[in-house]
């Protein structure tokens, strides 16, 4: 793999920590490592553990650079990537802007010489999970007693729940992807591609032993929601296990996330649900509010929402499919949904163009300093959604279970209840439906949805702006070609050319 290459081969462990520290004071008030400081100094005190952590989830949502804020959902697989490229493949996204090679995903006819866009997120996912690496070898390394036994627990687990968190969504975009586990270049630098199921059985395993160190509560993060808990690493399982179609295990990890329910709760409310002070967020990550650009936005909604409210280009436009999907009446549409008129821009036709509106916060009503809302990456709408349908497929609940927790869904959306009879298929489209109208523009949940339960090519195929459908091989993006060019034992997805 090239970049480990290039990291490995010039850089020692320490200076990737260092590198990726720079800008975490901010979000935790601690002093970030010097940069002169060796491998094991790093780790000889909890301070500096926690400064080369907290710099690791300061790069996941604020990019590389303190001037590349702006550009971090272009960049960066969790600071937006995920939801603008899994948004386009799938029927949720048009129209984009700010993303290499656009209408080639849009279409569904990505190639190999246009695959820049979908190289971001390989390489940013690898960058995570490398620093996640340092830390968990370098904690494992130090024989200091400065550093505490209660700290090299829970850094470790936080490190391994962030390694599972950036596999899990190298799996879902490019299937087979190499298992790095080590910083060590001599056994990462030749990796071939790990089978799915070895990668989400890895996954599985760091989330238990995350699972069995972090605290219950959020008094690592000072009470916000932005270091994951015990809970983070179980909502995350209850996801993979439903991906797996381990759907008993699915339902029990979902089932003891929403049984916490002093901690987390269904927002009444749908415009406080991305807030930083959420009931519903179960974590988030915490952008920097210190830069005079982006000052207190979301980098997604600070790239997504337009200049100048209801007048002015939106930065990714909803589909008309995805409109048509929420029922009359649904506050999610009302909500979550907003238009513009594009009157500012006269290369764009005066007619109403619709986006995501989840994140209020943009470069209209951004301030500097003033929390407001954080980047959502796990919720407990989606714990009662993977409830619903591990019950419907098979785990113990059944399908009434299933009616209540998709009820529970929609009686905050403001629609009629499912009749209690509903089952088989019928049930099935109605899980499929609440996912896409709950879920939609959040980190490719629809494209993951659509390819997983088999989907994607009957709903996709039928798409105007998709045809001709080319083939399955596009629910697969293609391995960036300069990682094959340097390491030979990779192998191109199958239909790439």
């Amino acid at each position: 793999m090239r970049y480990l290459h290039i990291i490995t081969k010039t850089l020692l462990p320490a200076c990737i920590l260092v590198t990726i520290s720079t800008s975490c004071k901010k979000m935790l008030e601690i002093d970030p490592p010097l940069d002169t400081i060796s491998t094991v100094q790093i780790f000889s005190s909890d301070k500096h553990a926690e400064g080369a952590l907290t710099g690791i989830y300061s790069r996941m949502i604020n990019g590389e650079g303190m001037s590349m804020f702006i550009n971090t959902p272009y960049k960066a697989f969790a600071g937006g990537l995920s939801t603008l490229l899994g948004g386009m493949s799938s029927d949720e996204m048009t129209q984009v802007s700010g993303i290499t090679s656009a209408r080639e995903i849009e279409q569904n006819k990505l190639m190999i010489i246009t695959s820049t866009g979908t190289a971001e997120l390989w390489s940013s996912a690898y960058k995570i999970i490398y620093a996640a690496n340092a830390v968990i070898e370098g904690i494992a390394a130090s024989t200091s007693k400065d550093l505490r036994d209660s700290t090299r627990k829970q850094i470790t687990g936080e490190a391994k729940f962030i390694r599972a968190f950036s596999f899990f969504y190298l799996t879902n975009f490019f299937g087979d992807v190499p298992l790095v586990l080590t910083v060590d270049f001599n056994k990462t630098w030749q990796m071939a591609r790990t089978p799915q199921r070895q990668v989400y059985d890895q996954i599985i395993a760091d989330l238990k032993d995350a699972q069995a160190v972090l605290p219950t509560d959020y008094s690592v993060g000072n009470g916000e929601r932005i270091r994951p808990n015990k809970w983070a690493a179980t909502a995350l399982l209850a996801r993979v296990y439903l991906f797996t179609r381990d759907y008993d295990n699915a339902m029990k990890a979902a089932t003891e996330v929403i049984n916490q329910n002093s901690i987390f709760q269904l927002e009444p409310d749908l415009n406080n649900v991305f807030l930083y002070q959420s009931r519903e967020a179960i974590w988030q990550l915490k952008q920097t509010q210190e830069n005079s650009t982006l000052r207190n936005a979301t980098p997604e909604a600070y790239c997504m929402l337009p200049i100048i409210p209801y007048k002015g280009p939106a930065g990714a436009r909803i589909t008309a499919v995805l409109r048509n999907a929420f029922e009359g009446g649904d506050k999610r549409y009302d909500v979550w949904l907003d238009s513009t008129n594009n009157s500012t821009n006269p290369s764009i036709p005066d007619v109403l163009s619709w986006y995501p509106s989840k994140y209020k916060i943009g470069q209209s009503n951004a301030v500097m300093g003033m929390p407001g809302e954080y980047y959502m990456a796990l919720r407990l709408a989606e714990q009662y959604l993977i409830r619903a349908e591990a019950n419907a497929l098979g785990a113990s609940g059944g399908a009434a279970a299933a009616i209540d927790d998709l009820n529970m869904i929609r009686h905050r959306a403001g629609i009629d209840d499912l009749p209690e009879t509903l089952n088989g298929d019928a049930l099935k489209a109605a899980i499929a439906k609440e996912r896409q109208t709950e879920l939609f523009a959040e980190w490719g949940h629809r494209w993951f949805d659509l390819k997983r339960t088999g989907k994607a090519s009957e709903v996709l195929s039928q798409i105007g702006n998709k045809q001709p459908w080319e083939g399955d091989y596009q629910l697969l993006y293609p391995i960036p070609p300069n990682e094959i060019q340097n390491n030979s034992k990779l192998i191109q997805n199958i239909g790439y050319r």
